[in-house]
């Protein structure tokens, strides 16, 4: 029978489907196979052969194959829209939000990915490309995707055609899964590459940034501070010129100058005149949790952001610090998220102790793991810092 569907979830499974069995972490869909056959599943997308009554497609890597399948279904509609992909450690969600501004400002019918729109920062490759197929049947003309590690080490955007790559920079996180620095790398510069995108965009001042320029094959473009004269900035806006003409943005900070900058180097690089960036940049609202400034008519400043590395933690602090009077005290409350990567802890906790006047550690979604557990290790870093 015809196959008019690709999915790596039995539940949604139905004739004309191919059942795809990823071998995942928590389970192994191969030991779905005889369900989803059960749903009348038409055929299977198996990584061996199985004890099956069904047409099976044996191949090598069942998550890429399962990829560019579901594309290939859609007769790849990445390849008819603008889509741009985002990723770094940090500044992922903030350049995405803005850059979707700038691009609906332009006039384009512009929908995003990312941390604030599902349950992952990028979807599986099933459901990816039958949302940006749905999207396309929509008009939708651009679509701006964070891109994590895990996406791309894991094929979900395999299949996916990227007009424009964006590299925001690279700390320490997710060495969970990859390991190294170099691993976790290797799995981000995998975007700058003639397999996903036609252009990059590059931080560099960054020190990744700098080795992704040296060594990615693809067109580059990069961007850094001395693009921009008259910087200006307060807790709840940043202002700059770029080529004499004035960029504002509804955000604070200095690390959110080179959000800004990834978003407007992203919208040069897809043809978007100044004038139509800096109109869009202005119109775009503050971005929740990101240096996010709280005024509940109290005589103090607060901000909330979702720091959540080492290096983010620290930029963010500095930032605070930088915005502060000197007799003012720099309240911070904070923690790290469970079964994730463990060994940033006590390097955040060495710095949010060092950094601040008074520090309180509290629960971040402990997740499986104990959160007096996780206290413990971040307070482990604070007592380095005496």
């Amino acid at each position: 029978s015809e196959i008019s569907d690709v999915s790596h979830d039995s539940r949604r499974v139905s004739a004309g489907t191919l059942f795809c069995c990823v071998d995942g972490t928590q389970a192994d869909g191969h030991d779905f196979a005889q369900l989803a056959v059960d749903a009348w599943a038409s055929a299977l997308l198996v990584g061996r052969v199985m004890d099956i009554d069904a047409p099976q497609v044996v191949v090598r890597d069942v998550r890429k194959s399962m990829g560019l399948l579901a594309a290939a279904l859609r007769e790849f509609p990445s390849t008819r829209m603008h889509v741009v992909g985002v990723t770094g450690t940090n500044g992922k969600t903030t350049t995405a939000h803005l850059l979707a501004e700038i691009l609906r400002t332009h006039g384009w019918k512009t929908e995003v990915i990312g941390t604030l729109t599902g349950t992952r920062t990028t979807p599986e490759s099933t459901d990816l490309q039958r949302m940006l197929s749905a999207w396309e049947r929509d008009g939708v003309e651009a679509v701006v995707m964070e891109v994590t590690s895990h996406a791309l080490e894991l094929h979900r955007v395999t299949g996916t055609t990227f007009e424009v790559a964006v590299f925001t920079n690279l700390s320490q996180d997710h060495l969970d899964f990859h390991l190294t620095m170099e691993r976790y790398f290797a799995a981000k510069a995998k975007l700058f590459t003639k397999e996903y995108s036609a252009c990059g965009i590059i931080n560099r001042d960054d020190v990744y940034g700098q080795l992704l320029l040296d060594t990615m094959t693809i067109e580059a473009k990069s961007f850094g501070l001395n693009d921009i004269t008259q910087v200006r900035m307060d807790a709840r806006h940043i202002e700059y010129e770029i080529e004499g003409v004035q960029m504002r943005a509804h955000l604070g900070g200095q690390f959110n100058v080179m959000n800004s900058l990834a978003s407007v180097s992203a919208a040069r690089a897809l043809d978007v005149p100044l004038a139509k960036i800096a109109e869009g940049l202005s119109r775009a609202a503050a971005v929740p949790g990101r240096f996010e400034s709280i005024d509940a008519g109290q005589h103090f400043d607060v901000i909330v952001d979702y720091a959540h590395t080492p290096d983010a933690l620290e930029r963010v602090l500095d930032t605070a610090r930088s915005l502060m009077s000197e007799t003012g005290k720099m309240v911070v409350v904070f923690g790290c998220g469970g079964d994730r990567d463990a060994e940033k802890r006590a390097p955040m906790g060495e710095i949010a102790a060092a950094k601040s006047d008074v520090m309180i550690i509290t629960s971040d979604n402990p997740r499986s793991e104990s959160g007096a557990e996780i206290a413990a290790q971040i307070n482990a870093g604070v007592a380095a810092s005496d």
